[in-house]
């Protein structure tokens, strides 16, 4: 046969497959599939780089740098040369007052003219809410809690170094705040001019100078890349990378679910597409014999099918990105319009992802079922059980593995954590086949002793164990995959978002002394404030030796700038609340000698191993210890915590200073109020705006969890109806000899609810297990979470499996449940 008559021959096929609707399912999985990878990894795409903005503004551009002494002039002329745009600013700390109101120290920011870079400042004034670059001349900003401290009004003068300035607003959203995003004092933003005039910039100021700069991402590599390369002491470079850890685990954590949800999405859509495609070719067996009766090669036959495949599959990928677009488009809005925020533009990469993907599910799923025709015998035209072994589809099933893997380690991160996915999920369908095997063998046994319907129900899933087994597998897995969705949406995630939420606490107190302790605990007790523990915060340079002197590449980017900059170091008698140990062990107060703690991916960025010897300088003072555990913390906890924590020997006669974390009412400054009177030298850190921050992180991406959750729901049920529809025309036959023989209607639909039934309960069963142990890999491996399931998961699983099998069933064969015994029987052939 010529090409262009197989085409023309594939075509007519695909044409006649299209109307009777014999491509259905299949067609509906690749269609979800591709619309979920394409039009909800575009949404996602665009939600994640919004998230990735936030960095950005919180830095103030693509990247800044600062000095505590000396200017950053240099900075600005490499910057001129790299045509970036830049702009200028310090901050310091002055003395803030009102006339009616003792002065306080206060962080003023100061902008100078091209301030800022990415977009205007929200701000309250005397008209209204308005967009501002920067404060006029003769005028200042406070924070929202810096105009509460100073129970100052709008118009009033604000006395600033003694000083004299207008308040001329009060900021809502700032988009360079600091990268720790704490507020330390009053905070003021005001005129670089005016703090020039003021003289507070004259000798032995107290300044740290920044300049921020945008701009091509090639020319801002080069940048930091000059500024990483200054020794001076305080010099720091600030990237996105460098954004709290808090913040920084929401993204992570909000990418990574995403991802992983759109590929359990595709696994569901391909697992129903392979289905699909073995009916297809089981309903083709005697067609495909036929032509080879009439002399067709087999190659003929491969290539129909082959060509069939690939027009409706060409078809609904086309369709699947047309109505990506529209639902992106769509949804953008709608988020963008709920936050009250845009979104990114598009970009054609989620598109070109979901028609590969989609492309590859039909190649390694959808394909070797429809292969296999090729081989069919002239004889399985006269013989309809005769049945001819499948040729080797090893490749094809390795191809099919391997880029699930590959799937599921982009999606989680890791390669670990893709094993824990995919292991997982195959040795779900490895357990749910035995389950299934056991199931028919049982029944059988208990079938032959029962009477009635029943027992002909039971009877059934042992006859066709076959079947039986695939069903189970299939309702299974997809009701796994659903279940581990939801576990991790409800359980998982909500958990996350409670630790700012609720009672987490959203002020640190810093510098409290020694002595100044019964002090403290005085005023919390008086005011009603419950505190964590007061941690002992020792600043510290790293001073030992190199990681090239150990064997090591140099750590780079953000690894190297954390080891240029001084950093807090902690004592402790226990592991503290929050942290949990990882490697090594953590010392005996009584017998520690020595010793160092390190957060693990803190380790990782510096190249510091187990067993490492460090040095640090504290004010002249050497200390010297190895590093015998590491630990990951719960950063979202928004306690004291500390990348490095030294034995209780080591740190006894260091000198340092003590910091807590309170919970207080949002804006409420009476704790600042009081500290302010007695004990001046303590400060206390509102951090309301990084919880405001990763709250709304949070928001946006359970914005587009909706979305993606009833995706892998559509693919879980379209594995369903595959699964009931693979027995649908033997049932059909089986449903009029029995209504031949005077089954009623009553009867022939609890038969079918019965066999369904013990189906959907054991499927259920097993699947409520798989996820609840999935889910934990997944919460600890992946989110860095600590999992929870309870036993009512178990009892749900089961429950809604179950049902949904009975439903799925009774959806699929209720049109003969009621149809007479000449129609059921012309349907089923």
């Amino acid at each position: 046969m010529t090409a262009t008559g197989l085409w023309k021959l594939a075509a007519r096929q695909a044409w006649q497959g299209w109307r009777n609707g014999e491509f259905g399912v299949l067609l509906a999985a690749l269609f979800v599939a591709v619309v979920a990878l394409a039009g909800v990894g575009s949404i996602a795409q665009r939600t994640t780089d919004a998230l990735a903005e936030q960095s950005r503004r919180l830095v103030g551009g693509d990247a800044a740098f600062s000095r505590d002494s000396g200017d950053v002039e240099a900075a600005a002329d490499d910057a001129r040369k790299l045509a970036l745009r830049f702009y200028r600013s310090v901050e310091l700390s002055s003395m803030v007052g009102t006339a009616h109101g003792a002065p306080q120290l206060g962080t003023l920011k100061a902008l100078s003219d091209d301030a800022p870079l990415l977009g205007p400042y929200t701000v309250r004034t005397a008209r209204g809410t308005e967009k501002r670059a920067r404060p006029d001349a003769g005028t200042l900003w406070l924070s929202a809690s810096g105009a509460q401290r100073l129970q100052a009004k709008l118009g009033e003068t604000i006395m600033v170094g003694g000083r004299p300035l207008t308040l001329a607003g009060v900021v809502v959203e700032e988009p360079d705040r600091p990268l720790n995003g704490v507020e330390l004092g009053p905070r003021v933003i005001l005129p670089l001019a005016e703090v020039e005039a003021g003289g507070l910039l004259g000798p032995g100021a107290r300044a740290s100078k920044r300049i921020a700069v945008a701009g091509a991402p090639a020319a801002i590599k080069t940048w930091v890349q000059q500024r990483e390369a200054d020794p001076s002491p305080g010099a720091r470079v600030e990237t996105g990378d460098d954004i709290s850890p808090q913040l920084r685990n929401a993204l992570d954590r909000a990418r990574r679910f995403l991802s992983v949800s759109l590929v359990l999405t595709a696994a569901l859509a391909a697992v129903a597409i392979g289905m699909a495609a073995r009916q297809h070719a089981e309903r083709h067996r005697g067609i495909a014999a036929t032509f080879r009766a009439l002399g067709a090669q087999q190659r003929d036959i491969a290539g129909l099918y082959v060509g069939t495949l690939a027009i409706l599959g060409g078809i609904a990928i086309l369709a699947a990105l047309l109505a990506a677009l529209v639902l992106q488009q769509i949804a953008g809005l709608w988020i963008a319009r709920e936050l009250g925020t845009s979104l990114p533009a598009a970009t054609p990469w989620p598109l070109l992802q979901g028609a590969l993907v989609g492309a590859w599910i039909l190649l390694t799923f959808a394909l070797p079922p429809l292969l296999a025709l090729r081989r069919v015998s002239a004889l399985a035209v006269l013989r309809q059980d005769l049945r001819t072994p499948s040729p080797p589809a090893l490749l094809l099933f390795a191809l099919a593995l391997a880029g699930m893997l590959a799937m599921f380690w982009q999606a989680a991160g890791s390669a670990t954590a893709a094993t824990v996915l995919l292991g997982g999920l195959l040795a779900t369908v490895l357990v749910l086949g035995i389950a299934g095997w056991l199931l028919a063998a049982l029944v059988a046994r208990l079938g032959r002793g029962g009477s009635g319907i029943v027992r002909y129900a039971l009877l059934n899933l042992s006859r066709r164990r076959r079947l039986t087994i695939a069903q189970v597998v299939a309702l299974g897995t997809s009701l796994m995959a659903l279940l581990l969705l939801l576990l991790v949406r409800t359980d998982v995630w909500e958990q996350w978002q409670a630790t700012v939420r609720g009672d987490a606490p959203n002020r640190f107190v810093i510098n409290v002394q020694q002595e100044q302790r019964p002090t403290f605990d005085a005023v919390l007790q008086r005011l009603g404030f419950q505190t964590a523990e007061l941690s002992p915060m020792i600043r510290a340079r790293y001073v030992g030796i190199s990681a090239t002197q150990r064997g090591r590449p140099e750590p780079s980017g953000r690894g190297g700038r954390l080891m240029d900059r001084e950093f807090n170091l902690s004592t402790a008698d226990a592991l503290p609340n929050g942290n949990t140990l990882k490697a090594g062990r953590f010392w005996n107060p009584a017998t520690a000698h020595q010793e160092f703690s390190v957060e693990r991916k803190f380790a990782d960025q510096l190249h510091w191993q187990l067993g490492d010897m460090l040095a640090f300088d504290v004010a002249g003072q050497r200390i010297e210890g190895t590093i015998t555990s590491l630990r990951d913390v719960r950063w979202e906890s928004f306690t004291p915590n500390f990348f490095v924590l030294a034995s209780p020997d080591l740190a006894r006669n260091l000198p340092g200073t003590y910091i807590t974390a309170v919970r207080v009412p949002r804006g409420d400054a009476t704790l600042a109020t009081a500290l302010s009177r007695e004990i001046p030298n303590a400060n206390v850190i509102d951090i309301d705006a990084v919880t405001g921050e990763i709250q709304r992180i949070g928001d946006q991406a359970a914005m587009v969890i909706q979305v993606v959750f009833w995706f892998a729901f559509l693919s879980g049920c379209l594995v369903f109806v595959a699964a009931v529809t693979a027995t649908r025309a033997e049932r059909a036959t089986e449903l009029g000899v029995l209504r031949t023989l005077g089954a009623s209607t009553a009867q022939l639909r609890r038969s079918q609810l019965v066999e369904f039934g013990a189906i959907g309960a054991i499927a259920g069963s097993v699947a409520a297990v798989a996820a609840a142990g999935i889910g934990t890999a997944f919460a600890q491996r992946v989110l860095d979470l600590p999992p929870t399931w309870s036993v009512s998961t178990l009892a749900t699983g089961a429950i809604v499996g179950t049902l949904a099998a009975m439903l799925a069933g009774w959806l699929s064969m209720r049109r003969h449940l009621r149809a007479t015994v000449r129609s059921t029987l012309s349907a089923a052939h």
